[in-house]
This record gives structure tokens, sequence and C-alpha cells, in this order.
């Protein structure tokens, strides 16, 4: 069972899920690690369960980033 698809479906929930998981592995990932076992012994420590295939999904993906200039045009 996985986490990820246990989220009612919102883009932005997506998105902020598969950044802190793409975070997680940037922290974990060596040279010599592989893939696997970060999804096998890493993510499980931060409550990730998802497959080898999800995870090649996400990593592929383009994340956009969060526009703070956008609430400036309401003078906010």
């Amino acid at each position: 069972m996985s986490y990820f698809c246990n989220m009612a479906y919102n883009k932005k929930n997506y998105n902020k899920r598969a950044q802190f998981i793409i975070d997680v592995y940037k922290n974990a990932k060596h040279d010599d690690v592989p893939d696997t076992k970060i999804i096998r012994t890493v993510f499980p420590k931060f409550n990730i369960y998802i497959s080898y295939r999800q995870w090649m999904n996400i990593k592929g993906m383009p994340i956009p980033k969060e526009n703070q200039n956008q609430l400036s045009l309401f003078g906010t």
C-alpha cells in the first residue's frame, strides 16, 4: 500500500509530496548507493512507501517552483 495513492488528488499537494520525496532522495544519494536501496531502506524511515516504478515517475517529472512574485500583483 502506498501513502502516495491514499492522498486526495490535488496537484499542489502532489507536487509538494513529490518535492519532499526528491529532497529525501538527494540527501541519501551517493555515487555508490543504488536507487533500489534508497527506496527499500531510507524512504520507509520517512513514511514513504512507493514502488520503484512510482519513484521513476516522480524522479522524471518536472516539479514547478512556487512563484512568490504572483502575490505582489494584488498589492499584498
